[in-house]
């Protein structure tokens, strides 16, 4: 189930992506640059933008949970707190702003939620220290990733 939502919502990104190519002139497809800023401008309105950091902001809750629950040795508590930005954040995410996001924007997005699943997954299963703190790693780098890539504008 959760494999089939990314695809359709990946394909309904990708496909919305390349009609509103075709649909606007090349000057009209971006945002401006910001002064000195060489990441890609991802355009959305400011309740768009307020949903996004939001959920960015459950990101980093979620992360400072877990690396809690590490520093004290209790891995049981991982699979609650990392289940938080899994895929059922989406369901807080309006349809219509996914279709504004750019394609590897919005799967880098549904790669990091799941990263989450599988990581709460993991330390329900009994998974080891070392293996939760690399699923951690492989999270943040995507976390990382994105914000070098990315920046949001109005």
């Amino acid at each position: 189930m959760r494999m089939a939502r990314y695809t359709i919502l990946g394909v309904a990104s990708a496909l919305a992506a390349t009609a509103a190519a075709l649909a606007l002139p090349a000057s009209a497809q971006q945002a401006p640059q910001a002064a000195g800023d060489p990441r890609e401008a991802v355009s959305l309105s400011a309740p768009e933008i307020e949903n996004l950091l939001s959920g960015m902001r459950t990101y980093l809750e979620t992360i400072q949970g877990i690396t809690a629950a590490m520093a004290e040795n209790d891995s049981k508590r991982v699979p609650p707190i990392a289940a938080k930005s899994g895929a059922k954040l989406l369901g807080k995410a309006q349809p219509v702003t996914g279709l504004k996001l750019p394609p590897a924007f919005a799967s880098m997005a549904f790669d990091t939620h799941d990263k989450f699943d599988k990581l709460a997954d993991l330390a329900a299963k009994g998974g080891s220290r070392s293996q939760i703190l690399t699923a951690m790693r492989d999270i943040m780098g995507n976390c990382i990733a994105c914000h070098q890539a990315y920046r949001l504008a109005p």
